[in-house]
């Protein structure tokens, strides 16, 4: 007994000495290298179809509509340069939020393997029981006794080990193919988007390269209350890390352009790790649930490290598509039947959904308009021109006609079924890691539907005189 007892109590001590894996640091820093979109190899003239998808957040709900959508585009076949080749063939980016994540970073891992393992490996699993059961082993619960080690890790260890197959970022380095996945998480302190690509570990001096792509989907899908927060070490200052030079300019943009502003301010914060040691991480849901607002700014701007807009100005890009995959819910609530206010862990979810589901629809509409001002600004060109012409027939323009390229902003969300029933039938599905296998089949189909019915995408598939081949 006395030795059952002492070996029981060096279990509990050497497990509550449990720590989340430190992530590496950066030796020295090195703007050309690491996981960044520049550095994964593409054909030649790949960026004239240019591809952009945005999963949003929502558990398994949210994987299996994104997983879809992907079987949807891998079904939608052209000929593109001589070559026979599926709409997801094209993807360039793929951004992503929570649920959704896994399903992205899976895809970018092992490309068309996800339609032979990812169904059986996540979609038709019950993810949520298996967590729950590992956290209820008494192995679990002497780990979940260290300061150092929480629910999420134990959550990033599964996924590692059932779903990931233990790789890292630097292994999609390696594989070397497009499309380029960042997982979008939510820095608590700030309240931002914080990403697992280079350039957002660079001010950290931190090495992406040594990071578990588990542990990237488990930071985005960090869900308030359900999941402590997720760690990671600041380095900041010990790999002479050097900021864009667009960050002084913008710091001095506050009424200019406030988001550009606002950007820089959040880059800056992690100059000080003295300040900063640690970075705490949410569900990246909670500062944007589709992941649209990175994509957005490179749309917008030539400052971040991936610019679309600096490649649209190039002349690099002859066709942008952006189809958001938005999983959002509508829960039925009767909290307004009854005087008696709501409990705490209605309230707390409220907080935690409903402002993110409101900006979400404030976000799909600033594409569209950035959308809309691209394609005025060659028909002002033109506009100038023709007066320019009939006042002084002789005259040139001053300065050359913007860029003119085919957009074409897609969405595909449970809004849009027309069905009242059908509709609420989707909209009220639970979030969580677990659905049953009919809810998850009906999730994959309704993603064909609402792709497939989208006038852009007809537009889009027109174009390319694009045809779905499926059996389905």
């Amino acid at each position: 007994m006395k030795r059952l007892l002492c070996t029981a109590c060096i279990i509990i001590l050497l497990c509550g000495c449990a720590h989340y894996p430190d992530n590496p640091k950066l030796n020295e820093y090195n703007k050309t290298k690491g996981y960044r979109f520049d550095n994964l190899s593409a054909p030649a003239d790949a960026d004239r179809l240019f591809i952009i998808l945005t999963f949003s957040g929502g558990g398994t709900r949210a994987a299996a509509l994104s997983y879809g959508v992907l079987e949807t585009l891998q079904d939608t076949r052209f000929v593109w340069q001589g070559t026979e080749r599926s709409l997801l063939d094209e993807v360039d980016v793929i951004s992503s939020v929570s649920g959704g994540s896994f399903t992205a970073a899976y895809y970018a891992l092992f490309r068309e393997d996800i339609f032979k393992s990812f169904e059986k490996r996540f979609l038709y699993r019950n993810i949520q029981g298996e967590l729950t059961g590992l956290v209820m082993m008494p192995t679990s619960w002497f780990k979940l006794v260290s300061p150092d080690y929480s629910r999420i890790d134990l959550a990033a260890d599964f996924y590692h080990r059932e779903i990931f197959e233990k790789k890292r970022f630097d292994d999609l380095i390696q594989r070397n193919q497009r499309p380029m996945v960042i997982i979008n998480a939510t820095d608590m302190t700030i309240g931002t988007p914080f990403t697992f690509t280079q350039a957002q570990f660079d001010p950290i001096c931190s090495d992406l390269l040594g990071v578990t792509v588990s542990r990237a989907v488990a930071a985005s899908s960090c869900f308030p209350v359900a999941f402590a927060p997720m760690t990671l070490n600041n380095y900041a200052g010990t790999c002479q890390y050097r900021e864009p030079d667009w960050v002084e300019i913008a710091i001095e943009d506050l009424q200019l352009n406030p988001p550009r502003y606002a950007r820089a301010r959040a880059l800056q914060s992690y100059n000080d790790a003295s300040s900063r040691p640690y970075l705490h991480l949410l569900d990246g849901g909670v500062a944007d649930n589709i992941g649209l607002r990175g994509p957005l700014a490179s749309i917008r701007s030539n400052d971040p490290d991936l610019s679309v807009l600096r490649r649209i100005n190039d002349g690099a890009i002859d066709h942008l598509v952006v189809i958001i995959v938005d999983a959002k819910t509508k829960q039925v609530t009767k909290i307004d039947k009854s005087s008696s206010p709501p409990g705490l862990k209605t309230v707390l979810t409220k907080i935690a959904t409903m402002p993110l589901d409101n900006y979400s629809f404030d976000t799909v509409q600033a594409l569209r308009d950035e959308f809309k001002s691209l394609e005025a600004d060659s028909r002002n060109f033109e506009d100038c021109k023709d007066t320019l012409k009939s006042a002084c027939p002789n005259a040139k323009m001053p300065f050359d006609p913007p860029r003119e390229v085919k957009l074409y902003p897609i969405y595909v969300g449970f809004d849009q079924i027309a069905d009242a029933k059908e509709r609420r039938y989707f909209q009220t599905m639970d979030t969580s890691f677990y659905l049953p296998d009919q809810q998850v089949t009906d999730l994959r189909k309704i993603a064909r539907t609402l792709l497939e019915k989208s006038d852009e995408f007809h537009k889009l598939k027109t174009e390319l005189k694009a045809k779905v081949q499926t059996s389905q």
